[in-house]
């Protein structure tokens, strides 16, 4: 009788583990398809606009201590 009833429920158990229950599940892709999403911007257009701003305020500080 105990053999019975632990093999009950390691048969439900296993039962509950494979069911999802809903849609398979389905890996997500790695790589997500180009052209859907828009790109970043690189580490020189950052850079770029990093030195111009810094310039901008040079200039702007040069300005207020000259007067």
């Amino acid at each position: 009788m105990p053999d019975d009833q632990e093999r009950l429920v390691a048969d439900a158990l296993r039962a509950q583990a494979t069911s999802t229950g809903g849609l398979p599940v389905t890996p997500a892709p790695a790589v997500p398809p180009s052209g859907s999403a828009r790109p970043a911007l690189g580490a020189g257009w950052v850079l770029m606009i990093a030195v111009l701003l810094g310039l901008a305020a040079g200039t702007v500080v040069a300005v207020i201590t000259l007067r």
